[in-house]
């Protein structure tokens, strides 16, 4: 009978002192991962969690091997002083050379931990039998450890362990501290986890997989949260009755009918547009979320008009098409309207109609949408289609009248009223603006009327037609006493006309008009700005007047044209920043207005003070990298090149062709395109003797060479190594290092795993040294993935779980969504098929989060761990959805072949589980997993 079990069956037993210290020390390793988890270096809690790995395996598997207790002392000696060291301290206080130390310190540790895992997987004869030479394997590692520990002198005076008790109290009290202020947060969190039902008990299915990417998903929401709803009606409208009926009795009854309102600006078209749309009968036959309002007056080209469709709709999904997202969220729609204000906008763009005219056709082939157009023009765009034109013009003359008094309620008893009203031609807008003028500077009619003769007698020879009268009452506005008093009001007026988009007072006192700010009261006075919410804007009619050439500014266009390039300069952030996030938040909320002002740079010479240099370089350049990671648009950068066709700098011609290649590598089945950009990028570089730049160049160009169907080792080593070449003569050690990864991933990709770690290996501690992490995490990747493929686990789940830490670190969603998917295929090789189906459906969510595309990883590792798990439907459904998507899919043939044949291979095993593979076949499993997962994958389900 066991000693610690006492005659009667019922006592409980009592563990004895060594079994309660071995408990104790179990608890404080706990300890130790979890105050580790809280210090901010990217890896440490890796670090830790090998330490406590490799001290237990010295504790329970090692412990007749007689170094196995020194080795064990060891770590834990350094252990223990890095924790106490680091435990509270912030990001800033931590030293770049422990930063270092710590990543050498974390691969000696997956050494380590190899060789010990070598050791314990040995028959136990093995063990008796080879006791010296495992013991010799032991001493190689403390020798190893002892090289690398050089540098951290903390753990030299650790020389006996009486020093670990101390230790150990410290750390265990700051854990408690740090315990009792997260109480609140935990319990919280506690039921959080209660309310959230466990993957056995929601049974998760591709149902719920397509519900889960549904709700709330920019493609197929039908949230009124996420689309832009139809404004308010204007609070004064009067004269418009009868038409509105008339486009309303069109709507509901759901004819074939486009509708558009012609006319001149100023007749009340987006007034009448939301009175239609706001009207009981509208709202009774198409919901909320079904009359989709779309501000075309911040789309002065096709690729703004297709980006305003695609906030409009709230689609956020980039596939790299953006037109296609729209036209798939349209045709899975129910009934719907699209209402397309001021739509002359994109219509007269400079770019000409032809793409314009192609996004029209192709919505209109969608039979369950009605486009609502406003438009100033005196014909609809693409005449052909069903149109149900109305050609709007005046109101009334009582109607004009009623207008006039809700605007000047004192000039109720004025007679002169309908002859002021006559003159201006009966306009709404026209109407609201001698009213204002007439109220504000306390006129009669009679008067208002004599100032607007005044003001009409420079344009009379063009005849009284509706745009004349218009242009004469903005002008008797833009020319009133109040703004005379202020003469930078018109300053400030030209300004926010040059903002599409408009903005908020924030933004227009901080960066457009700064100092012009004071006078905005004068504007919202006459009615020559509107403000609706937050966001301060002219309206269009206006707009076009004041931005005509004859009495804009050119002065304050400049002037805009240098606030924009201070505005992006001020938030240019590397992604490793940490306000990287809110930097691109706020470059992303004004980017119609910041395009709108940079594409009106005149072509001027570069000599005046280098004007068009420093636009180019801050302005342009500039929002082009923004473009490329966030709207995937080249018009900005194809634009910066044509202004600068004429400079003879080779810097500035190379770093606008890389720029634009790199655009293009964002964009689908652009690789050769992009190819030739950094060639041409790489000749200028290489023309001004510019290495850095130069290596830079060709390590990109791989990466448009590997989107290629002809890819080889040798073509790509060769740039890699010339670009290594690049770095020597530099001495830029961080991008040395990226060669090395590079390098790495190239052996990767052709299957020499061995020298692919060894190079990755290398590249690691200099990338932590200079601290960049997005390389870091990308370089530790890539090292879990050669250690998949050579079947070590373990090592290759520390790598992820590494990668993942520092890819949250640093907020780069994107790579976390790939590590999840990582994570959730060593997972299925490990045959933890739900815990992989968590970590695949992780992924999907972060993906749907930032509006990305689903991952054909995630759901053909899902559909695999359904296969597993016996739900053959959902995982047949996951495959062929793969093969759908694969379909419509831009990556490179070679690339899709693969994918195509290693989802049908699937779909055959699940069809007949018996089935036998070809060599053929295996080969091409074996381009995506691991031989001994393939085992598991084919093996049948239980």
């Amino acid at each position: 009978q066991p000693k610690n079990l006492t005659s009667n069956v019922n006592e409980v037993a009592k563990p004895t002192r060594g079994e309660y210290a071995g408990e104790a020390a179990k608890g404080f390793l706990t300890i130790l991962e979890a105050v580790a988890e809280a210090i901010p270096v990217p890896g440490f809690s890796i670090v830790v969690n090998l330490a406590v790995k490799i001290i237990r395996a010295c504790e329970e598997g090692h412990a007749t091997l007689e170094r196995a207790q020194e080795l064990k002392f060891r770590i834990k000696a350094l252990v223990l002083t890095l924790v106490n060291e680091l435990k509270g301290k912030k990001e800033g206080e931590i030293r770049a050379q422990m930063i270092q130390d710590i990543a050498t310190l974390k691969r000696e540790f997956y050494i380590i931990q190899t060789q010990l895992n070598e050791i314990a997987s040995q028959h136990p004869l093995r063990l008796i039998l080879f006791k010296s030479l495992n013991d010799d394997k032991v001493r190689r590692c403390v020798a190893r450890l002892d090289t690398s520990l050089e540098s951290f002198e903390l753990a030299r005076n650790m020389e006996h362990a009486a020093m670990f008790t101390k230790l150990e109290q410290q750390i265990a009290t700051f854990y408690a501290h740090q315990q009792q202020n997260t109480q609140t947060l935990n319990e919280v969190h506690a039921q959080q986890q209660q309310n959230t039902r466990s993957l056995n008990d929601m049974q998760l299915s591709i149902v719920d997989v397509r519900a889960m990417l549904a709700q709330g998903s920019p493609a197929l929401s039908t949230s009124s949260q996420m689309r832009a709803l139809i404004p308010a009606n204007t609070h004064i409208f009067y004269g418009r009755e009868t038409l509105v009926a008339g486009l309303v009795g069109v709507l509901v009854r759901g004819s074939r009918q486009h509708m558009c309102l012609l006319g001149p600006g100023g007749m009340g078209k987006t007034s009448t547009s939301l009175a239609v749309m706001n009207h009981p009968d509208v709202e009774a036959r198409f919901a909320e979320h079904l009359r989709v309002w779309v501000p075309c007056v911040k789309a002065p080209s096709t690729s703004l008009l297709i980006d305003t469709l695609c906030t409009s709709l709230g689609i956020s999904i980039k596939s790299g098409n953006p037109l296609s997202d729209i036209l798939l969220v349209l045709r899975t729609s129910p009934p719907i309207v699209l209402v397309l204000d001021n739509f002359e906008t994109p219509w007269n763009a400079a770019e000409g109609q032809s793409e314009v005219e192609q996004v029209i056709r192709d919505i209109n082939r969608i039979p369950h949408v009605t486009l609502f157009v406003t438009i100033r023009s005196s014909s609809p765009p693409c005449e052909d289609l069903p149109w149900h034109r109305v050609d709007l013009r005046a109101v009334d003359a009582a109607a004009a009248r009623d207008i006039y008094i809700s605007w000047h309620p004192k000039g109720n008893e004025d007679p002169e009223i309908p002859g002021l009203l006559e003159l201006i031609g009966h306009m709404p807008l026209a109407v609201m603006l001698m009213a204002k003028f007439a109220a504000s500077n306390n006129l009669s009619a009679k008067d208002a009327a004599e100032e607007y003769k005044v003001c009409g007698t420079a344009v009379l020879g063009q005849g009284l037609d509706a745009k004349t009268s218009m242009d004469i009452c903005i002008g008797v506005s833009v020319n009133s006493p109040r703004m005379t008093a202020h003469p930078e009001a018109f300053e400030l007026l030209c300004a926010i006309a040059m903002l599409p988009a408009g903005t908020s007072y924030q933004t227009l006192s901080k960066w457009w008009a700064s100092k012009l700010i004071e006078v905005l009261g004068v504007l919202k006075d006459t009615s020559l700005v509107e403000q609706k919410g937050s966001t301060i804007f002219v309206l269009p009619v206006i707009q076009r007047y004041i931005l005509h050439e004859s009495r804009f500014s050119k002065q304050v266009g400049m002037l805009l044209i240098e606030s924009a390039c201070r505005f992006l300069k001020a938030h240019a952030s590397d992604i490793n920043d940490e306000l990287y996030k809110a930097h691109s938040a706020a470059v992303s909320a004004e980017e119609g207005n910041l395009e709108a002002v940079l594409l009106t740079t005149p072509e001027i010479h570069v000599t005046q003070d280098g004007f068009l240099l420093r636009v180019i370089r801050d302005g342009f350049m500039l929002l082009a990298h923004h473009q490329r990671r966030h709207s995937a648009r080249i018009n900005i950068i194809e634009r910066a090149l044509h202004l600068a066709r004429h400079i003879d700098d080779n810097i500035l011609q190379g770093d606008l062709l890389f720029c634009y290649g790199d655009s293009l590598l964002s964009l689908p089945g652009h690789y050769n395109k992009a190819h030739k950009q950094f060639e041409m990028a790489l000749n200028h570089f290489l023309s001004a003797s510019d290495r850095t730049r130069a290596a830079k160049c060709r390590l990109t160009l791989v990466d448009a060479i590997q989107g290629q169907a002809d890819v080889t080792f040798e073509r790509c080593q060769e740039i890699i190594v010339d670009a290594q070449a690049d770095c020597e003569a530099t001495s830029d050690e961080g991008l040395a290092a990226h060669c090395l990864v590079y390098l790495g991933a190239l052996h990767f990709r052709f299957r020499d795993y061995p020298t692919a770690l060894d190079l990755l290996t290398q590249a690691e501690p200099v990338l932590a040294r200079v601290k960049d992490w997005d390389y870091h995490a990308e370089c530790s990747q890539i090292t879990s993935w050669a250690h998949y493929y050579m079947g070590q686990y373990d090592l290759a789940y520390g790598c992820s779980a590494s990668a993942l830490e520092e890819f949250d670190c640093i907020g780069n969603a994107h790579g976390s969504s790939f590590l999840h998917n990582d994570i959730g295929r060593l997972l299925s090789a490990c045959g933890d098929f739900e815990g992989s189906l968590r970590s695949h459906l992780r992924c999907l969510e972060i993906l749907k989060s930032l509006g990305l595309p689903q991952s054909p990883d995630a759901l053909q590792g899902m559909g695999s761990a359904w296969a597993k798990l016996g739900k053959v439907e959902d995982a047949c459904q996951a495959f062929e959805e793969l093969l759908r998507q694969f379909a419509t899919s831009d990556a490179p043939v070679p690339c899709n072949q693969s994918r195509i044949a290693c989802t049908q291979i699937f779909l055959c095993q699940l069809e007949n589980p018996s089935l036998i593979l070809t060599p053929e076949e295996y080969v091409v499993l074996q381009g995506w997993y691991s031989d001994d997962h393939i085992k598991k994958i084919l093996a049948p389900a239980p």
